[in-house]
């Protein structure tokens, strides 16, 4: 383990190219999933105040998901309760039985790189 304060031996030092959001679900009791793993509480789930998805959509280059999530409601034109229209990535460790959907890009890589991708797909996105 690397001490607190000094560079991980494997990162060169690096500059950010964007912001990255992260955020998730979870239960008042702290957990993320539901009985044997599922998701499927996922659907129906509202926004905390009036306008925040028209924030969010507005404000994102990239969607970048986990396949659980993508597995429990796999519909990209509902993502933002259908507002959101740009790149969006599944990261899995088999994106090959994956149902192919157009507009979904499955990765296969680490989060870093996933990162990477999903940096590289706003910059274009936002430059049209």
């Amino acid at each position: 383990m690397t001490p607190p304060g000094r560079p991980l031996p494997d990162t060169g030092p690096q500059q950010a190219r964007g912001k990255v959001l992260w955020h998730f679900s979870v239960s008042l009791d702290g957990f993320v999933a539901g009985p044997e793993h599922s998701m499927d509480w996922l659907t129906g789930v509202t926004a905390s105040r009036p306008g925040i998805v028209e924030e969010y959509v507005a404000t994102t280059g990239a969607v970048l998901g986990g396949r659980k999530g993508w597995d429990a409601y796999p519909e990209p034109g509902a993502v933002c309760g259908g507002a959101w229209h740009g790149p969006l990535f599944v990261l899995t460790h088999h994106p090959e039985d994956a149902r192919q959907v157009p507009g979904v890009t499955f990765l296969s890589c680490d989060e870093a790189e996933a990162v990477r991708i999903g940096l590289d797909a706003a910059a274009c996105a936002t430059a049209r």
